[in-house]
């Protein structure tokens, strides 16, 4: 056995052979950490290439189901063998809840091996028995933080490993702190590579700086075949996870849970608008998260402004774009508003970033403005600078969860896609026709 000794950056990852007092990629003062790697001498087993149409031949194409309708739709049907999924979230967000819920699910297959490096194995039965999972029998818990101890537990035994959390995982041959930079990069490529050997899927749970990224190093997202991110409010039980990396399958789907007692349960749309005919500055629209076409509603309030700086305030919407439409409003349409507070919501406290909302946006706040009702309307479309609303892709998903909702007109861009109770739009000006405005008091 060889023991080369190196320092890394607890910041970046940054290595040296040398000790540095200031890191050369990130500029960070006093991060380099000592490291011993102990290299075996033992020479590797040569890998025999083999042909692509054989690989192709004996790939094995069956998902494992989750439990959850939702997420494998997000997932593009469940797990494959050997992928390696990396959860990151908020502490408190649900993430070990969900990973148990789905181990449980998966018991009623075959084994499954649960990792927890944070809490003892008395703490995840107090929550399976508080979730009634059923098929506890087949998921083995290993109160354990050595991923070399992990390592020598799992085998083709076990079909579906979970470890809690990437963060806690502490190896003495790296010699850092557990959650360092090269202890999370050793931990994750150990068990990403054993994954692979035995095709086994894996679901690796990790923590978020306060930034909201994965805490560790860049690296890590990259070793692992799917990233998703679980993400909620503390005055919320809504819970949203959205995929951002998917090597087999798209990214940017997301589907919507709900944090109970008896633990996650997945949600449809529907409790992201009103039941009820909505009062003026409510619009209803359709918008694409990843493939997925969701009916959300947005809210807009117009007032009167108490300073000599109206105020501009989103939540759920782009705020940079909602300054953007009050200027093309104040310009093509001449309604008052640099004299206007503008509240921006998105019903639910869902995040969107889909352009087609603007068309939205500007209904609700000039329903608001002119306090007229919009009733069961809903309208989708992106507004340009000169005022034009352009038209969006995948009109026809969006008319075919729209039907969905018992609508009186929908405002759209103009395109041959329209049917009995769609109006076509050209520019915001004819928004105003639409809506019946004509002149609004500037006072």
């Amino acid at each position: 056995m060889k023991k080369a000794t190196h320092f890394i950056c607890e910041s970046c990852g940054y290595e040296s052979l040398k000790w540095f007092g200031r890191c050369p990629s990130c500029g960070a003062w006093n991060t380099a950490r000592q490291v011993a790697h102990v290299e075996s001498e033992r020479p590797r087993e040569l890998v025999e290439p083999v042909s692509l149409t054989n690989v192709v031949a004996e790939t094995k194409s069956e998902r494992v189901r989750t439990g959850f309708s939702e997420l494998d739709e997000a997932l593009s049907g469940g797990f494959l063998p050997g992928q390696v999924v990396l959860l990151g979230g908020e502490p408190g967000v649900g993430k070990s809840s969900l990973a148990l819920q789905i181990s449980c699910h998966l018991a009623s297959m075959f084994k499954v091996l649960y990792v927890t490096a944070e809490e003892s194995a008395e703490q995840v039965g107090y929550r399976a028995a508080r979730f009634d999972c059923r098929f506890k029998d087949n998921v083995v818990v290993l109160s354990e933080n050595d991923p070399q101890a992990v390592l020598n537990t799992l085998d083709n035994s076990y079909r579906f490993l979970v470890v809690d959390s990437l963060q806690a995982m502490y190896s003495e041959q790296v010699g850092a702190y557990p959650g360092s930079v090269a202890q999370v990069r050793t931990a994750a490529s150990l068990i990403t590579e054993r994954c692979k050997q035995l095709s086994i899927p894996a679901l690796l749970i990790a923590h978020i700086t306060k930034s909201g990224e994965i805490a560790g190093p860049k690296m890590v997202e990259h070793l692992v075949d799917t990233v998703i991110y679980f993400e909620g409010e503390t005055n919320t039980d809504f819970r949203v996870l959205r995929v951002v990396k998917n090597r087999f399958g798209p990214s940017g789907e997301m589907c919507i849970f709900e944090m109970t007692e008896l633990g996650l349960k997945q949600m449809d749309e529907s409790f992201l608008i009103d039941v009820e005919e909505p009062p003026a500055g409510n619009c209803l629209s359709c918008v694409i998260e990843g493939s997925k076409p969701l009916v959300v509603q947005l809210q807009a309030l117009v007032s009167k402004a108490r300073s000599v700086s109206p105020r501009r305030v989103s939540n759920g919407y782009d705020l940079t774009r909602l300054l953007m439409l009050i200027a093309i409003l104040e310009r093509q349409t001449r309604l008052p508003l640099e004299s206007r507070d503008v509240y921006v919501n998105v019903m639910g406290g869902l995040r969107i970033t889909d352009t087609a909302a603007d068309l939205a946006v500007a209904c609700a706040i000039v329903s608001s403005l002119t306090e007229i009702s919009l009733g069961r309307t809903a309208a989708f479309g992106e507004i340009s600078l000169d005022g034009r609303i352009r038209p969006v892709h995948r009109i026809k998903n969006r008319l075919d969860a729209l039907s969905k909702v018992e609508l009186e007109k929908i405002l759209l861009p103009v395109s041959s896609d329209l049917a009995n109770n769609c109006r076509a739009l050209r520019d915001v000006r004819s928004l105003l026709d639409v809506l019946g405005v004509r002149k609004v008091d500037s006072e």
